[in-house]
């Protein structure tokens, strides 16, 4: 079962607007969610949060990466995950919507893979794809809100 996103739910809700210059990139998100202690990139509140990273393809197409990431060994969408191809910011991505099986402590997560316009670097490491983490009921509305910005190095 693929949880239906409501767009009327998230049409009017106050925004915040996120900037990571380490991940290139800016993206909008629920005025009242704020930072998550214990982790680098997590924000959220009891209705939802987001959280992201960047990913190293070592060559892996995008299909590969998202497949790796629906079907883990643990799986933490459970055991039918369905990938969805789209395109965010103009680039080719993919979502990762869990099925009706996915662990409770997932806490509903959906995942988007993003391909970066241009490889980032950080930390000394190369990467090619952004990752989103959000809750369904929120990571469509996040991802629309998604863009890549250039690095100021």
């Amino acid at each position: 079962m693929i949880y239906p996103y409501n767009p009327s739910r998230h049409i009017f809700f106050p925004m915040k607007l996120y900037h990571n210059s380490v991940y290139n990139i800016i993206l909008r998100y629920p005025y009242h969610w704020t930072k998550i202690l214990g982790y680098d990139e997590r924000y959220g509140s009891n209705d939802g949060f987001f959280q992201i990273s960047a990913i190293s393809s070592g060559g892996a197409s995008i299909e590969q990466l998202a497949s790796q990431e629906a079907f883990h060994q643990l799986n933490p969408y459970g055991s039918r995950p369905f990938i969805l191809r789209s395109r965010i910011a103009g680039q080719e991505a993919r979502f990762i919507f869990p099925s009706f099986d996915q662990p409770a402590d997932m806490m509903r997560q959906a995942a988007l893979i993003v391909r970066y316009p241009r490889p980032i670097t950080i930390s000394g490491e190369t990467y090619d794809y952004f990752i989103l983490w959000s809750d369904i009921d929120h990571i469509i509305f996040i991802a629309r809100t998604l863009r890549f910005v250039s690095s100021n190095v």
